[in-house]
């Protein structure tokens, strides 16, 4: 099939076909204007009127589509617009959610701390009250072996006790000596609860051979947090009070401890600090000193409530026998010396 310009010839003819067709109906329209203008009008005027007609309608349509179209853009915008308010609250949604599980999270660990804080402070409360250290008359009461003077007496020098014997010359305090007896350990008195701050007043005074009265060491012990209210002294007192003196202080276990665990450790020409229970010395907690050994094998003590008892001469054995039951804080013996002894 041979092609011209890209169409078949019957394409071509039928081109030609209506070309010819529209010049023979434009020459006979154009005739019938000028010789018969009526026919002519005749013939146009449906045309004319299905021209305006359709040009009406199409105008209405343009104008329906324009608003439709309005609408449809007014409807994308306002769905737009609903789209990123729904976006915006799901964002804020997800903020409050992740706030609130934040929230929880934080409740949970404050809950968390403040029951650890309570289990702590009624840990240390047990502790103090375990063996509350009042002063109080001994559980066991019996004569003493009083020492010989030779051994250990108290004297006077330049106003201050000392008791001799021993590893040191130590100056001796009792908790219940008029000048002090109602100064404060915390918010109770020397005199009832100030074992510990005057057994260890006893002993910073001897190793740094400056007088270190008991009051002075109940403001400082008790401004560190060491004083129990109503039960004495925080254990924990011993090794505080042995730093700030510059002093080494070890804990001795006395699982299994004999008299020669006693000699031994006073042999190094240090002070022990017993926490004694029950006993010839309390009814409840208290603190002493161990300062030496006689030859005889009796242990010298320093009591902070008793001169008698500091005067006397103890068998290990009853010692031994009457620590506390206390085992924190390197409870219930200590050995303290200076650095270069220890």
């Amino acid at each position: 099939m041979n092609e011209q310009n890209g169409r078949s010839p019957l394409k071509n003819a039928l081109l030609w076909v209506c070309l010819a067709f529209a010049c023979v109906v434009g020459v006979e329209l154009a005739y019938c204007h000028i010789q018969d203008p009526e026919l002519y009008e005749t013939i146009v005027a449906p045309v004319r009127i299905l021209y305006h007609d359709t040009r009406s309608q199409v105008k209405g349509y343009a104008e329906s589509f324009g608003r439709w179209e309005t609408e449809q853009e007014r409807a994308r915008a306002e769905m737009a617009k609903a789209q990123r308010e729904q976006a915006q609250t799901r964002r804020i949604q997800a903020a409050a959610r992740r706030q609130s599980r934040q929230n929880a999270l934080l409740q949970r660990d404050a809950e968390r701390l403040r029951r650890e804080e309570e289990a702590r402070a009624q840990e240390l409360l047990a502790q103090a009250l375990e063996f509350a250290q009042t002063a109080s008359a001994p559980s066991i009461q019996g004569d003493l072996e009083m020492a010989d003077p030779a051994v250990t007496e108290l004297v006077t020098r330049d106003g201050q006790e000392f008791l001799t014997g021993g590893n040191w010359a130590l100056p001796y305090f009792n908790q219940g000596d008029e000048q002090w007896k109602d100064k404060p350990f915390g918010r109770d008195p020397i005199g009832k609860y100030g074992c510990g701050p005057t057994a260890l007043a006893m002993l910073a005074s001897g190793m740094t051979g400056n007088i270190i009265t008991p009051e002075e060491m109940a403001a400082w012990t008790a401004s560190q947090g060491y004083s129990a209210l109503h039960s004495g002294s925080y254990l924990s007192i011993v090794a505080g009070t042995a730093k700030r003196y510059g002093l080494d202080c070890a804990s001795i276990p006395v699982a299994g401890a004999t008299a020669d665990t006693l000699y031994d450790a006073l042999s190094s020409g240090g002070i022990m600090v017993a926490l004694m229970g029950p006993g010839h010395f309390t009814s409840g907690g208290h603190f002493i000193l161990l300062h030496g050994v006689t030859l005889s094998g009796g242990i010298l003590v320093a009591d902070p409530n008793s001169r008698e008892n500091s005067l006397a001469v103890w068998e290990p054995e009853v010692i031994l026998s009457e620590f506390s039951g206390s085992r924190h804080d390197g409870a219930p013996l200590w050995l303290v010396a200076p650095k270069a002894e220890l």
